[in-house]
């Protein structure tokens, strides 16, 4: 009896614990909602309202009206750089996989360019591309982000290779495929599960940049963190605008990550079983 008592007891703590935990979490995600409906009264309040007493829209019609080419910017940049990145990255996570190019030194050494702190970069970024001539383009902000993202990407997908089957590429070769058919038809479809999770976490890099964004751009490339964070009037920030613009921009990635849910498990857990 006593033991089905501790058993219920600590059923009971699990779940609470659980409760504050999931509340905790989910608490600046519903303020961030709850400010993008209130109007101004209501925001400036003291105390604080947890619940809207008149509701609005205007926020919402702001966000969706004035910074969709903000938006836009965001979408094309974060797709480019994660579509180079991801065939630039599973072509060289290939070839160091399999032919052992550089020894363990050079894979290493592509990861280590992650590291380095992008602020040191930004002062060469910047006259390179004005150099160019192509400040406040998309292109001037893709680059460095093909930077981060084309190392991150060959580290990982070189790991999810390595764990595929010499042997079944093997067979495939003794039935006369060709190297390009072996990697198209085995290695591919058998690493698509890390792929998924390779490039949901460079979208979500690129599309949360801010700092490469906000130097190299002006006026027609700016991305929706850097103008979230222009978003000022005479008394400080424009509070509803900030958080309406912040919950659209969320959503690409929840968006994303509810389509590719069902790879992202499998791809997580590539590798982990050996």
């Amino acid at each position: 009896m006593k033991s089905k008592n501790r058993l219920l007891l600590k059923r009971i703590l699990l779940s609470i614990a659980i409760i504050v935990v999931v509340v905790i979490s989910l608490f600046p995600i519903y303020w961030l909602l709850l400010t993008s409906i209130q109007p101004k009264t209501e925001l400036m309040s003291s105390p604080p309202h947890f619940w809207s007493k008149a509701p609005t829209m205007k926020n919402w019609h702001f966000a969706f009206s004035d910074t969709l080419p903000f938006f836009f910017n965001s979408l094309v940049i974060a797709t480019v750089a994660t579509i180079v990145a991801i065939v630039l990255g599973a072509m060289s996570g290939y070839a160091f996989a399999r032919y052992k190019i550089g020894g363990n030194t050079l894979p290493f050494w592509i990861l280590s360019l992650k590291f380095f702190p992008p602020v040191v970069a930004i002062v060469p970024y910047f006259l390179m591309m004005q150099k160019l001539h192509i400040i406040d383009t998309r292109t001037a902000v893709i680059i460095p982000h093909l930077i981060i993202t084309i190392p991150f990407a060959v580290w990982m997908i070189k790991g999810f290779i390595q764990e595929v089957p010499r042997e079944l590429e093997e067979a495939a070769m003794i039935d006369g495929a060709s190297q390009i058919s072996i990697i198209r038809i085995i290695t591919i479809p058998l690493i698509a599960p890390g792929l998924v999770v390779t490039a949901l976490f460079c979208f979500i890099w690129s599309w949360n940049d801010f700092m490469f964004a906000l130097i190299l751009t002006r006026n027609n490339a700016i991305t929706i963190p850097v103008a979230i964070a222009g978003m000022r009037e005479a008394h400080g920030l424009m509070w509803g605008n900030v958080s309406a613009t912040s919950a659209l921009g969320t959503f690409p990635i929840i968006i994303l990550a509810v389509i590719l849910q069902k790879y992202l498990v499998r791809g997580l857990s590539l590798g982990s079983i050996k």
